[in-house]
């Protein structure tokens, strides 16, 4: 990187340093790849124990830091394939975990692990009956060292000391590169707005909220069902809005068949099925951006089937 600025009257230019790390290979074993920043401790100097960590490993991690962020509460959350399958939040970190795998196990099998509180003796123990590739944690005991010790290929990440640089998105394009702005849009109760008149519960406005939080993180498209801040279903990646709902709902009967939940999409919903099928599967307050020409019809509907609506002040596309 150069800067230029004005010293009296001569022009002073400094070439920032940038660190690199080569990495075993990219997404793919035919494809290089390393890692770049322009701070030096990174993740690697953070790198408690455990194997190399690969092109996959630093996008789920980053991925999952940027996810438990978005919460203040004793949290987890398990990113697989640069998606959240479970985000959960406890009365103590290690309920918090519980509720989280419980959310998808399957897809859990192999995930990263990223938490928002130290990892005791007792989490470690846990911890350690599942197969993880990493765990990330602001910090980790003595004793739990001790226990992660027996697996030493399991990762683990010391996330207290990982600075946030302030940067736009860069993605690569056919024929150049994209860049925006990095999205600090917080979520919270005042960026949701009622739509329909009956007043929700207090446990389903927070848990509104929660789902919010999470469908910031999940490729688009991307539906997320959430109760007692517990993700039960989350559809990511569809091409069409209704097979997330689809796919979400698939997740929830898996595991919690027969419990009420709310929704967060991460946008407008075009029609009126997704709703329709949401309320058979016992949904009971939605929160969505507007921008639909079918908006009003979807109010409507969601007035005459007893549904709570909550617009979000922006969308939270993640491609």
């Amino acid at each position: 990187m150069i800067v230029l600025f004005t010293n009296g009257f001569h022009k002073i230019m400094i070439k920032k340093k940038l660190y690199k790390v080569k990495l075993r290979y990219g997404e793919n074993p035919n494809q290089k790849a390393y890692f770049q920043s322009k701070i030096a401790k990174s993740y690697f100097d953070n790198k408690i124990q455990g194997k190399k960590l690969s092109y996959n490993n630093l996008l789920d991690i980053s991925d999952g830091i940027k996810c438990i962020k978005e919460f203040s509460d004793s949290t987890c959350v398990i990113i697989k394939h640069n998606n959240p399958c479970g985000v959960a939040s406890g009365k103590n970190i290690e309920k918090a975990f519980q509720k989280t795998l419980k959310a998808d196990s399957l897809s859990a099998f192999g995930g990263i692990v990223v938490l928002n509180r130290n990892i005791s003796f007792k989490l470690a123990k846990i911890l350690n009956n599942y197969f993880f590739e990493v765990i990330v944690a602001p910090s980790f005991n003595s004793k739990s060292l001790d226990v992660f010790k027996q697996k030493k290929n399991l990762i683990l990440i010391n996330s207290k000391k990982i600075k946030h640089i302030k940067q736009k998105n860069i993605k690569s394009v056919y024929s150049g590169e994209l860049f925006q702005d990095e999205n600090n849009f917080k979520v919270n109760h005042n960026s949701i707005k009622q739509l329909t008149k009956k007043k929700v519960s207090k446990k389903n406005l927070n848990d509104l909220v929660f789902a919010y939080k999470v469908a910031k993180h999940v490729k688009s498209n991307s539906v997320v069902l959430v109760d007692n801040q517990q993700t039960i279903g989350i559809g990511a990646g569809q091409m069409s809005r209704y097979d997330a709902v689809r796919v979400a709902i698939m997740k929830k009967n898996d595991n919690y068949k027969e419990k009420k939940f709310v929704c967060a999409s991460d946008a407008f919903f075009p029609f009126t099925d997704n709703i329709k099928l949401l309320k058979k599967y016992g949904c009971k307050a939605i929160v969505k951006p507007m921008g639909s020409i079918n908006d009003e019809k979807i109010i409507k509907y969601a007035i005459k089937n007893n549904i709570h609506l909550y617009a979000a002040k922006y969308r939270v596309f993640k491609h």
